[in-house]
């Protein structure tokens, strides 16, 4: 760093192919996790809600509900136990 504490150009590449380096380990990590069986009913790109969900799901303070559509499939929405129809009506669009 110079004396005015902004970074050399050099250094904000090394930053920068540290950053990018982290997140690709991230992601490939991530990846391996998600195609473990235990975890097969995470969403690809889960976001924080979805995964905490999930651990609600787990412990008992979540419901896993089974929507049957007219031409005989199903999917499955997992909702807080506390969730509003509001909350299972977005669950069900996502």
């Amino acid at each position: 760093m110079d004396s005015a504490g902004a970074l050399k150009p050099e250094e904000e590449v090394a930053a920068y192919q540290s950053s990018e380096a982290k997140q690709a380990r991230l992601q490939s990590m991530l990846a391996a996790l998600l195609d473990d069986p235990i975890l097969a009913d995470v969403p690809r790109k889960p976001s924080l809600a979805d995964v905490d969900t999930l651990i609600n799901l787990e412990l008992g303070s979540a419901m896993r509900v089974t929507v049957a559509k007219m031409d005989n499939t199903s999917f499955d929405v997992a909702v807080l136990n506390t969730a509003t129809l509001k909350d299972l009506k977005l669950a069900i669009k996502k």
